[in-house]
């Protein structure tokens, strides 16, 4: 995180379980959105330029791709990260009522805007992300995580990543702490 001052980093938190998944679940999805926006915003502020997020009604996969384009194209940003929390599946992520996008389309629109290497880091909680890795890899981040399968210890990892994100040089370290 050092090689890129603090005023030319920027992070994007989208969480939407809520709208997607077991309704029986409603409520603890309607939690963990808010204490992820709440927890990456409160860990993560003092080390970036701005933190945005968007969260339920606000984070349809359109505004996800524009937020992506304005954030990274600002002027001061050198580096934008990302961190999704949201449902997915194979190749496919979920982010609101009626709203689920191949990856493979989302790489596409992030490639086409010419991010000229701005996109740093992708995290996601996403059940599948490592499906969805590899496509936001070829959209031009540096590095993009997820879970091989159905990923059950986000709400874990979510928290150990957020602590030891400033304190490490590389992603890989911060993982493997």
């Amino acid at each position: 995180m050092s090689t890129v001052s603090k005023e030319e980093r920027a992070l994007l938190v989208v969480a939407n379980l809520s709208s997607e998944g077991d309704p029986r679940l409603e409520r603890l999805y309607e939690g963990l959105d808010k204490s992820a926006v709440g927890l990456a915003k409160h860990v993560l502020q003092p080390h970036y330029r701005c933190v945005e997020a968007l969260s339920g009604t606000d984070a349809p996969s359109s505004n996800f791709v524009d937020q992506v384009i304005a954030m990274a194209q600002a002027p001061l940003t050198r580096a934008l990260d990302v961190i999704l929390i949201l449902h997915g599946w194979e190749g496919k992520l979920y982010f609101e009522k009626d709203d689920v996008v191949l990856t493979s389309e989302l790489r596409d629109q992030l490639k086409d805007a010419s991010l000229k290497h701005r996109l740093r880091l992708l995290y996601s909680t996403a059940c599948y992300g490592a499906t969805h890795a590899v496509d936001f890899v070829k959209a031009g981040f540096r590095v993009a995580s997820g879970a091989i399968g159905v990923n059950t210890n986000g709400p874990h990892e979510y928290a150990a990543l957020l602590l030891h994100w400033p304190k490490e040089r590389t992603f890989k370290s911060v993982i493997k702490a």
